[in-house]
């Protein structure tokens, strides 16, 4: 027990100091670095060779973070210049008004292609920064951008986390699965996203405005979650994406025979007043965008796309050759390539604001790389991140492992590391219990892939991308909720999956 206690002990830490202490990650993540190297050292007796090699890794983990998010920021400057956001906007009032009606459409639909072409946090570094663009609150943009970024993960970056995410591991089903369970609790994600945006954003009626758009959000989630649950019976790889290009043509036909929606639109009480107009098509406003998701599913197929470079006997870090960031500078480049002027200014403009994201970044990713490599010690002990799933092995494990899969996200802030960190765990500790492991692996994922909304690393890059810093705790207990919610429906379902079926 005292072990357990030792290793929940970093996370516990920086939760207080982020939550109760209201400090910011820039802040908190240097003090609870210093207290797991200090865990690692004198209570697992991890050899210090391999410690500097987990910090090393946070770092370049922190780099490329920071090199998507970097990425995103110029992309979206150079748009903004161009004209590209205000015909987006016109486009998306023309179609609807209702800001309840574009956030599904944005966060759900195009978060979720770029999750299934791309995934690593380009989802919410991309769809955050557009909303502020068309006039969402900053706060209001990461939550819900991040919110949306869960169901979709489970099949995210074509097939990531299922296929590398449990390499070694037999995954005929899991697939089946994970989309079954996401068929029943995915689908209430939208609705998810409008009542956060709608208490958020509303300071009178909040229920009726949530009501009302109850029957949309609910068909709106029913046209990802259904052709997502279908394609997952024959692939890994595609039902994010595929389930979000069907779900958005089916929704944008609904909305144009103005099928379920409100009888009232819903919009922010501090109203634009200049008047919007549209420099480019609705094509050539999306274009740059499609660009972008068509080259990042090319580059996920390329034999040649990451390089791994050894840190230490046993430990190695895979460099992604593709970096979704590079990708979208290039497109940014392409765009701008008449004005040198707008490139200096983008170029400075998106540098100077990511200072503080990546010092927390690097902290945090280094503190997890600690964590999940205790392992390499003299003690003999498993890690720290095997310490607190050894206590998950009992008959609620079905409801547990979504918990487990997305604590692991949480901290690591990829449903394919948490996925890396518990799968062989929950295979041993559900063949023990004689339960079906491909079910427990399901839970994982889907667990993992909802532990996106409150991903350490996720919220630091999302914010970075609209200018906040230091509301790191805020985001967090804004999304906790929904967080918990989707991860206690998703246990049920696993009760009864596991234990009836």
């Amino acid at each position: 027990m005292n072990l357990l206690i030792f290793s929940l002990l970093p996370i516990a830490f920086i939760l207080v100091l982020v939550l109760i202490f209201r400090k910011s990650l820039f802040f908190s993540a240097p003090f609870t670095f210093i207290l797991t190297v200090l865990l690692a050292l004198f209570v697992w007796k991890m050899q210090a060779a391999y410690a500097l090699a987990s910090s090393i890794k946070g770092l370049f983990i922190a780099i490329e973070i920071t090199l998507i998010v970097f990425g995103a920021l110029f992309f979206l400057d150079i748009m903004k210049k161009k004209g590209i956001i205000e015909s987006i906007e016109y486009h998306l009032s023309a179609l609807s008004a209702d800001k309840r009606i574009q956030a599904i459409l944005l966060c759900w639909f195009f978060g979720s292609l770029l999750e299934g072409a791309s995934g690593f946090g380009a989802p919410a570094a991309i769809v955050a920064p557009l909303l502020v663009g068309i006039g969402f609150p900053a706060i209001t943009a990461v939550a819900i951008a991040l919110i949306a970024n869960s169901a979709p993960v489970v099949f995210g970056a074509v097939g990531t986390p299922i296929r590398l995410g449990f390499s070694g591991l037999d995954v005929g089903g899991v697939s089946f699965y994970a989309g079954l369970i996401n068929l029943i609790v995915g689908t209430l994600v939208p609705l998810m996203i409008v009542s956060v945006l709608v208490i958020l954003n509303s300071k009178t009626k909040k229920w009726e405005h949530i009501k009302e758009i109850i029957p949309f959000s609910l068909v709106a989630g029913l046209c990802f979650t259904v052709p997502y649950f279908v394609i997952s019976i024959f692939s890994n790889e595609f039902p994010t994406l595929i389930g979000s290009l069907i779900g958005l043509g089916i929704m944008v036909l609904l909305i144009k025979k103005k099928f379920l929606l409100p009888e009232h639109q819903w919009v922010f009480e501090a109203k634009r007043k200049e008047k919007l107009r549209a420099r480019f098509g609705l094509f050539k406003s999306f274009l740059p965008y499609l660009i972008v998701v068509l080259i990042l599913v090319i580059t996920r197929f390329l034999p040649l796309s990451a390089v791994t470079y050894e840190l230490a006997k046993g430990m190695a870090h895979n460099f992604n050759i593709f970096n979704s960031g590079v990708i979208f500078l290039v497109i940014g480049l392409l765009y701008s390539l008449h004005s040198a002027k707008a490139i200096k200014y983008s170029f400075r403009d998106s540098f100077f604001k990511l200072e503080k994201a990546f010092v927390a970044l690097f902290f945090v990713a280094a503190f997890v790389q600690l964590m999940a490599n205790t392992n390499f010690n003299s003690s003999g002990l498993s890690s720290m991140v095997g310490v607190m799933a050894g206590f998950a092995s009992t008959s609620a494990l079905p409801f547990i492992a979504p918990f487990i899969g997305a604590l692991g996200a949480f901290i690591a802030g990829s449903a394919t590391v948490s996925n890396l960190l518990f799968g062989k765990f929950h295979v041993e500790s559900a063949t023990l219990l004689g339960m079906n492991a491909q079910k427990i692996l399901a839970l994982e994922v889907v667990g993992a892939s909802a532990g996106n909304m409150i991903a350490l690393s996720n919220v630091v890059a999302a914010q970075a991308t609209v200018k906040l810093h230091g509301e790191e705790g805020r985001i967090i207990k804004i999304n906790i909720i929904p967080c918990l919610i989707y991860l206690a429906l998703a246990g049920l379902v696993g009760l009864v999956l596991v234990l009836v079926f």
